[in-house]
């Protein structure tokens, strides 16, 4: 079962990392703060209470593209009442707002038809009819300003990144739909050469390959399950071989008269 998913949240999770490192969740509720009061029914509430998971989100989309939103669908697919629940305090955005808004802003970052195809899917998976009308009513109001929220995000200027604008800290160029799909091409399947390149950049290209119908749901899974093995491996190695701290015991110095006596 790995697949989008896995990427999908592993990216999130570094993502609320990295939003703590910069303080982007302050800087961008001071800022919704300001829209709020110059907009007093523009609904700018309810972002301010979402902004950090929906940061993470976003950092998880502009990391590994569609891979990101497919695994997010694949995730919050839930029975009717879930996806509509209003969220009460809960930091994370309703899920069937969740997943428009991060198709949203991977077509902001990496415009393409299948964002909008992806949209157009989960609205059929999750229509509004039979919803209590004025329920309905405000997820349509939300709906129709995330347009409002995605600008708001790619162009906020960042103070601990130099005030660089937050849609430029990401390698955008090279997580183009069509880019990644010819990295696929040039790869051309072998293992030892996506073994070799940089995770993130390994689930963005098979997912965007899978989107693409390049390959089934069950190959991306069984690469990925190889992949992250000989990462894993890897990673381990790089450990062993890493000089250690002066004054440090290593499996390399440790001998049996190293034990204490009992």
């Amino acid at each position: 079962m790995i697949g989008s998913g896995i990427a999908s949240s592993l990216v999130h999770e570094v993502g609320h990392q990295g939003s703590a490192q910069l303080d982007l969740v302050a800087s961008l509720r001071a800022e919704i703060e300001r829209r709020t009061a110059r907009d007093p029914d523009g609904g700018w509430d309810v972002w301010s209470q979402w902004i950090s998971e929906i940061v993470a989100d976003m950092w998880s989309v502009a990391t590994v593209g569609i891979t990101s939103t497919i695994g997010l669908l694949a995730v919050v697919s839930l029975p009717r009442y879930f996806v509509f629940r209003p969220g009460g305090t809960d930091p994370h955005p309703m899920p069937y707002l969740r997943v428009l808004i991060s198709a949203a802003i991977g077509n902001a970052l990496y415009p393409h038809p299948q964002w909008r195809e992806l949209a157009a899917v989960w609205r059929a998976m999750y229509p509004l009819a039979g919803l209590p009308a004025g329920h309905a009513a405000w997820i349509r109001n939300c709906e129709s300003r995330i347009g409002d929220l995605v600008d708001l995000l790619l162009h906020h200027r960042v103070p601990l990144a130099g005030g660089r604008e937050l849609g430029t800290i990401w390698p955008v160029r090279e997580r183009q739909p069509e880019r990644l799909l010819r990295l696929y091409e040039t790869w051309g399947g072998d293992f030892g050469v996506m073994a070799r390149q940089r995770p993130a950049l390994v689930f963005a290209v098979l997912g965007q390959a899978k989107a693409a119908g390049r390959i089934s749901p069950a190959d991306e899974s069984s690469r990925l399950s190889s992949l992250l093995t000989a990462w894993a491996v890897r990673g381990s190695l790089d450990v062993l071989d890493s000089p250690a701290p002066a004054g440090s015991r290593t499996m390399h110095n440790f001998t049996p008269t190293a034990l204490p006596r009992r």
